[in-house]
């Protein structure tokens, strides 16, 4: 088969969205099938804001003697207290940075936590 004709036919190729092409002549065959075009993938997007372990320590809902009772569903207003983490040399506060409703909780009661861990989700 003629180099000059593949040529001709591959660049034709380009310019169509055909997903199969053959092409026969004088017992030569080309037959080619590309993939089909993939769907772009969904985008999502989140309106939740995350409330970060601000550092690495163990996470307690309130200071001890106190309670706060924290529940997915719950208002909070921006700046309220969602506990503290307590590292080996000061306790860290734990503040809401939003006002809305708590709506994930991925903190537990004194388990460790990592710097910059999620530990709420709130929607404004």
């Amino acid at each position: 088969m003629d180099t000059k004709l593949i040529t001709e036919i591959t660049d034709w190729l380009k310019t169509t969205d055909l997903a199969e092409f053959c092409y026969q002549k004088d017992h030569n065959c080309i037959e080619i099938k590309t993939r089909e075009a993939l769907p772009e993938p969904a985008k999502f997007t989140c309106h939740l804001t995350a409330v970060t372990a601000p550092a690495l320590g163990i996470y307690h809902s309130a200071a001890k003697g106190k309670n706060l009772p924290l529940k997915e569903g719950k208002a909070v207003k921006e700046s309220d207290s969602l506990g503290i983490v307590e590292s080996a040399s000061k306790k860290h506060d734990v503040l809401a940075p939003v006002s809305g409703t708590l709506r994930i909780i991925c903190a537990e009661e004194g388990k460790p936590v990592e710097y910059g861990q999620p530990l709420f989700f709130i929607e404004p």
